[in-house]
């Protein structure tokens, strides 16, 4: 039950990070989120080898892709060339963040060897997390593209 606490309070980082366009705070909760999977899931490994490889490996490349960065992409100046480099940056992580949290609801879903203290009829908490944390990139993209300064 307490890493679902903590769970909420990082996706909470997230969902703020999101509603208020700072990238620090989005990137942290994904980044500290993909470390508090990786340390439950390792416990868990002689389990299933295959299934626990699969979730490492899952939150590894969601951890590397969200370390957090200090400054907005707002916040620097970009010459005309730059942009269409920086849209297809943006992009690719962003769709690459939901798409590992998609991937993660059946993962949450059909491993047998969820974390201590995670009973069968609180699956649904973590699936409803990462279901967030999968919308929540596209909600950015969005967001993003109504800036004028990326236009």
């Amino acid at each position: 039950m307490e890493i679902l606490i903590i769970a909420i309070l990082i996706s909470a980082i997230s969902i703020y990070g999101a509603v208020m366009l700072k990238r620090l705070y989005f990137l942290l909760g994904y980044f500290l989120f993909s470390l508090l999977a990786l340390s439950s899931l390792i416990p868990t490994f002689n389990n299933d080898k295959m299934l626990s490889l699969t979730s490492i490996a899952l939150f590894l490349v969601m951890g590397i892709i969200s370390f957090p960065a200090k400054k907005n992409i707002s916040d620097y100046e970009m010459n005309e060339e730059a942009k269409p480099l920086i849209k297809s940056f943006m992009l690719k992580t962003l769709l690459s963040l939901s798409v590992v949290n998609i991937i993660a609801i059946f993962m949450v879903k059909f491993n047998p060897n969820m974390p201590e203290g995670i009973t069968e009829s609180m699956r649904v908490y973590p699936m409803i997390m990462h279901g967030v944390l999968g919308v929540l990139p596209l909600y950015v993209i969005v967001k993003m593209s109504q800036l004028s300064k990326l236009k």
